[in-house]
């Protein structure tokens, strides 16, 4: 055996150690849960918040997100791409076809983002708050 190269098991231990060390261990956890949110925030969610959007203006409004964004922290939603259409009423039809607001990004406040992913009432209230925010976002755009 040549003394310049350690035992093959020593290595395979050494790398199981490092893998399970708490440097190691506890930024993989974190990378995990904000790669379920993010998922999470991108499927789920955010049809659940075109659904609350629509119901919280009387079924006259759309919306259409580009994508949702965590923030570093787990403490803010960024949406990106906004668009809010105006469905166009029976006398609103003959004169045009609707009205439609662009915003570029929004960056909320979610202190309890991580607690989407395993409540439902959470998950209901966020997207309440979600939809006030981004109605009073569209008022200021106007």
């Amino acid at each position: 055996m040549d003394p310049r190269f350690p035992e093959k098991s020593f290595m395979i231990n050494w790398l199981k150690a490092l893998l399970l060390s708490p440097g190691i261990l506890f930024p993989a956890v974190y990378l995990l849960l904000y790669l379920s949110i993010s998922i999470s925030l991108n499927a789920d969610f955010k049809k659940n918040l075109c659904r609350s959007f629509k119901s919280a203006t009387g079924n006259t409004w759309q919306i259409s997100i580009q994508s949702l964004k965590a923030g570093p922290a787990l403490d803010s939603v960024t949406l990106d791409h906004i668009e809010i259409i105006k469905s166009p009423t029976e006398r609103d039809k003959e004169k045009s076809a609707g009205r439609t607001v662009t915003i570029k990004n929004i960056e909320i406040p979610c202190p309890d983002l991580q607690k989407l992913l395993y409540s439902s009432t959470d998950r209901s209230a966020a997207t309440d708050a979600l939809c006030e925010k981004i109605l009073a976002e569209e008022q200021l755009v106007q």
